[in-house]
């Protein structure tokens, strides 16, 4: 299985092991209720330790993708077990072959936090929280490398569900950021989709910074739509492409030209 390590950099063997397995939970290839091979064989097959195995398996225990029964072994978890707002298990799904589906759940989502949050930060933000978003935003305008674009959006967003004042909601912090890093990379936009973006979020800036409740809603959901409808965009190119270079490999001559 490919699974994308943390912004891509080199992972340890302990991480790449709890990268595949829970990978391969996550985006089906364990089924629920199946047994993992025994540990021997899992670290045969990694190139790995026993020790590193066992401390793989303890992580994904710990996330509830898996379970060690005694005498039966290691067995997968149906999905509703799991917390689907765990940042690895985010990445994973992101990174597994995205549907419509999932998108359309991660968009439901962010409306019923960070809307609220919007609206709420419009109403009570203090002045330094009201600072901060408009910082982050203007880390945004300026930004001219694509990491340094995803940070500034990570904390543009992130200084909504503070500037909340809600601390129950900022307990979903770590989960939305998970979502949000991984939502955030699956993006490539033109100039103008970049253009456009920027000012959505531009104008739930303007309305948490003119405390209008209603209209910061309205912006962010705004906002979150346009991240569905491009988001849907780039997985449905990406497929026709797949599909043809696949096509290409099994009909080579239908790629060649006079």
């Amino acid at each position: 299985m490919d699974t994308p390590s943390r912004n891509n950099l080199p992972v340890s063997l302990h991480q790449h092991v709890v990268d595949e397995l829970g990978g391969g939970i996550v985006c089906g290839a364990f089924k629920p209720d199946e047994v993992l091979p025994v540990e021997d064989n899992l670290a045969e097959a990694f190139g790995v330790s026993r020790t590193v195995v066992r401390e793989a398996i303890k992580v994904l225990v710990h996330k509830r993708l898996l379970e060690v029964r005694t005498r039966t072994g290691t067995r997968v978890l149906p999905s509703a077990a799991w917390n689907h707002l765990d940042p690895d298990i985010l990445r994973w799904r992101f990174a597994g072959g995205l549907t419509p589906k999932f998108l359309s759940e991660v968009a439901e989502v962010r409306r019923m936090v960070e809307s609220a949050a919007a609206e709420l930060a419009a109403a009570r933000a203090p002045p330094a929280a009201v600072r901060a978003i408009e910082d982050a935003l203007l880390e945004m305008m300026t930004a001219t490398a694509d990491d340094a674009l995803v940070a500034a959006d990570l904390r543009f967003h992130s200084c909504i569900l503070e500037a909340a004042g809600n601390e129950l909601l900022l307990g979903l912090r770590q989960g939305m950021e998970g979502a949000w890093n991984s939502a955030f990379r699956l993006l490539t936009q033109t100039k103008a989709e970049g253009e456009r973006s920027l000012a959505l979020h531009k104008a739930a800036s303007d309305a948490i910074v003119a405390g209008d409740p209603a209209a910061a809603r309205a912006a962010m959901d705004r906002l979150i739509d346009r991240w569905a409808a491009d988001s849907l965009r780039t997985i449905s190119q990406s497929r026709t492409s797949k599909a043809r270079r696949k096509t290409r490999r099994r009909n080579p001559e239908r790629g060649s030209t006079a």
